[in-house]
C-alpha cells in the first residue's frame, strides 16, 4: 500500500513542467540591428520644423500672365452701376463689369435670365459647400424665364459664380452679409437692344419698299399708260402676265411662280436683231425697265435649251 502511494506521488511530480531559465531579450540591440538594416536616412530622428518656415504656395507669374491678371482685375473692378427695374428688380448692364449679388442667411436671392433664355448645365460656384444653389422657372412659351435661387449658410462669404445659357455666359461675384441683401437681379442687354433696333429698321425699310411696290402701278397716271404689247413664246411660268409703259419706263409683271425659280434675263433687241443689256430692276416680280423699247426678249438658260419670250410694242397709228 505504501509502495503504490509513493508511485502515485512520483507520477504527479514527473507530470509537472520543469521551469527553464531564459536570458531576457536585448531590446536595444534589436532596435539597433533594425536601424542598420534600413536604407540610409530612414529610422533616424527628424529635426523639428523651424518656427519661421512657410510652405511654398505661390508661383511667380510671367509678365504676360501678370498683365492678363491685371486686365481681368480691371474688368472686375469696372463700375457697373445698377438701375431700378420692374417688380423690385435690380438691373445690371450685361458685359459692362462684374455684377455683385449681395445675399444674407435665411433670405432668398434670385438671379433672373432673359425671357426665353435657357440655362445649360449646372451653375459653377467657387464655394459650393456654404452656398445653396437651385434652379427655378416661371412663365410659359417664348416668355419662359429661367432663375437661379441663392441662399448663403452664413455671413461674411465672398466667392464667384458662372452661369452658362444658350445665349451667353454670366460671371458674378457673390457676397453674404448679416442682414443686407438684394432680393432679385436681372440684366439689360445693350448690344442685343442695338441688334433688335437694327432689325426693326431693316423690317421697317422692307415694309416701306413693299408698300411702295404695291402702290407703284397706282401712282402711274392712267392717261399715260400703254398696254399695247404682244408677248409670244416661252412657258407659262416665265411668260409675263402684263406689260405696259407710262411713256418713260416699261413694266413687265411676271407670274408668282417666278419667285421660286431663276429669273430670266431681259435683253433689248435692236434693228440688227442682236440683244443688248439694259438698265432694269426687279421688285415684287415686276421688271422695271428705265426706258421704252420696241422689241425685247427674256432669256432663261443658255444654248439650244434656252427658253425665250419675245415682247413687242405695237406702234400706234
Amino acid at each position: 500500500m505504501k509502495l503504490l502511494l509513493l508511485l502515485s506521488v512520483g507520477s504527479v511530480l514527473l507530470a509537472q513542467p520543469v521551469p527553464v531559465t531564459r536570458k531576457p531579450p536585448d531590446i536595444a540591440s534589436e532596435v539597433q540591428a533594425l536601424q542598420e538594416a534600413l536604407p540610409a536616412g530612414m529610422g533616424k530622428p527628424v529635426p523639428p520644423v523651424p518656427k519661421d518656415f512657410k510652405p511654398h504656395t505661390d508661383v511667380t507669374l510671367s509678365p504676360t500672365a501678370a498683365e492678363a491678371v491685371a486686365v481681368s482685375e480691371q474688368w472686375g473692378a469696372q463700375s457697373n452701376p445698377p438701375a431700378a427695374g420692374a417688380d423690385g428688380r435690380v438691373v445690371y448692364s450685361y458685359g459692362a463689369g462684374m455684377p455683385t449679388v449681395v445675399c444674407a442667411p435665411l433670405r432668398v436671392c434670385i438671379i433672373e435670365m432673359e425671357a426665353g433664355e435657357k440655362i445649360v448645365g449646372e451653375p459653377h460656384i467657387g464655394d459650393a459647400v456654404r452656398w445653396n444653389v437651385a434652379p427655378a422657372v416661371y412663365g410659359e412659351g417664348p416668355q419662359t424665364t429661367s432663375l437661379i435661387v441663392l441662399k448663403p449658410q452664413s455671413a461674411g462669404l465672398d466667392t464667384n459664380m458662372l452661369i452658362t445659357t444658350d445665349r451667353r455666359a454670366y460671371y458674378l461675384r457673390l457676397i453674404s452679409k448679416p442682414t443686407d441683401y438684394v432680393a432679385r437681379i436681372a440684366f439689360a442687354y445693350p448690344d442685343e437692344d442695338e441688334r433688335r433696333w437694327q432689325r426693326h429698321l431693316l423690317e421697317q425699310r422692307a415694309t416701306a419698299e413693299q408698300a411702295h411696290a404695291d402702290i407703284l402701278p397706282a401712282m402711274i397716271a392712267v392717261e399715260k399708260m400703254n398696254f399695247d404689247y404682244r408677248v409670244t413664246g416661252g412657258s407659262s411660268e416665265m411668260r409675263p402676265v402684263r406689260v405696259f409703259d407710262d411713256g418713260a419706263k416699261t413694266y413687265i409683271q411676271m407670274p408668282p411662280a417666278i419667285a421660286h425659280m431663276e429669273a430670266p434675263v431681259l435683253l433689248v433687241i435692236g434693228d440688227d436683231g442682236k440683244g443688248t443689256m439694259t438698265n432694269y430692276r426687279v421688285k415684287q416680280q415686276t421688271y422695271i425697265v428705265d426706258r421704252l423699247f420696241e422689241h425685247a426678249r427674256m432669256v432663261l438658260g443658255a444654248g439650244k435649251k434656252a427658253q425665250k419670250v419675245d415682247i413687242s410694242r405695237r406702234s400706234k397709228g
